[in-house]
């Protein structure tokens, strides 16, 4: 380039720009001409969730909330991980799409759908996107389409290569899903779970998150991570069912209390339990190891390894140890006991009183012992 070439930059005042309302796919939650983001783990049913979209543009049917669907309108799918022909088409088939109108990619140009790389080949997706019609495109998972080149932790690398699908959707006035996997760091602020640089989820202008319900482990929640363009939405809750033929679909519960941060603050905590539990599975196998030990004793020790009431609870029942109350020397002891362990040979039989558990159990949570493990 010469140096009296220079590019220049085109202004304008915005008074002689021509206004133009904004327009949604699904109103509040999808825009059009605009890329949205749906994060979550994996198992969650995020690539059902965007089939079950597809499938209600593809028909015209309300979306999930009961708002009206732009449609019946095109989709495409373009998806990295699952089959065409042997998972998406029957799952589209189950999830009642038009089969007519919702358009998957298996391969580029003679290539395989891998072949896909972006942002070199985001012109393949314009012809697609002028050749059907389409007002939904799905990239599914994201990262699966960047090039080698982009780094996905770099903020201005990313920005670069989701760029030319940004005038894509804008062009061809579609709504633009991307889905991807989130990370494994633990926060609970969900604007920063997604894998990659927080870039991709800032060139987004929706962003959603699906995790599990902390109280109902059997439903997921789509909640909002982020709006640019809409007040707050509510989040939804769904589970997913297994139809006769064995295919998964989608059953919409209705609003749910979750936020984002707070579905992840409860995975946290899940995850924290299931650690801890893990802790006192391994105190109670190696405490009992040598054989049975009172609960006065295991207590002792666990206070020691700093695990609670109700861990412990969990361990044992788990492991299913067995306790024993017995009278020695003027006390009650009760003793803990491994599968296959039996009492000490120093405690005579005349020591082990009858059983009188479904007597002394409502009493026993009525008054409770002063060693926390007594009662257990």
């Amino acid at each position: 380039m010469r140096p009296d070439s220079d590019p220049a930059i085109s202004l304008r005042p915005a008074s002689k720009l021509e206004p133009r309302s904004l327009e949604w796919l699904w109103p509040g939650r999808l825009p059009l001409g605009k890329l949205s983001i749906l994060d979550g783990d994996p198992g969650l049913g995020k690539s059902l969730l965007a089939l079950d979209l597809c499938a209600r543009l593809s028909t015209g049917r309300p979306f999930p909330d009961g708002r009206p669907s732009p449609g019946p309108a095109p989709a495409i799918v373009i998806n990295g991980e699952d089959g065409a022909a042997d998972t998406i088409r029957p799952r589209l088939q189950a999830l009642g799409a038009d089969l007519d109108r919702v358009f998957v990619m298996d391969r580029l140009l003679g290539g395989t759908r891998d072949s896909l790389r972006l942002p070199e080949h985001a012109r393949f997706l314009g012809r697609a996107l002028q050749q059907t019609g389409a007002r939904l495109l799905v990239l599914d998972p994201v990262m699966a389409f960047l090039e080698a080149a982009v780094a996905i932790g770099s903020d201005p690398s990313v920005r670069r290569a989701l760029l030319p699908l940004i005038g894509l959707a804008e062009e061809h006035s579609a709504g633009m899903l991307l889905v991807r996997h989130i990370n494994k760091s633990g926060g609970a602020q969900a604007i920063y779970r997604g894998a990659g640089s927080i870039g991709i989820s800032g060139a987004c202008r929706s962003s959603w998150l699906v995790a599990r319900d902390p109280r109902e482990p059997a439903r997921q929640v789509l909640a909002e991570v982020n709006a640019n363009l809409a007040a707050p939405q509510l989040s939804l809750a769904y589970t997913i069912e297994a139809e006769e033929t064995g295919l998964a679909t989608i059953s919409w519960l209705g609003p749910s209390p979750w936020s984002a941060d707070e579905l992840l603050a409860g995975a946290a905590r899940g995850a924290a339990a299931a650690r801890a539990l893990d802790r006192a599975r391994e105190f109670l196998v190696t405490a009992l190891a040598g054989g049975p030990r009172t609960s006065r004793e295991l207590w002792d020790l666990a206070q020691d390894q700093h695990l609670g009431r109700r861990t412990l609870r969990r361990a044992k029942l788990n492991l299913r140890i067995r306790s024993v109350r017995v009278w020695a020397d003027g006390k009650r002891l009760s003793y803990w006991l491994l599968k296959g362990q039996e009492l000490p040979g120093s405690i005579p039989a005349e020591a082990v009183p009858a059983d009188l558990e479904q007597w002394l159990g409502p009493l026993r949570e009525e008054f409770p012992p002063s060693t926390p493990l007594d009662d257990l």
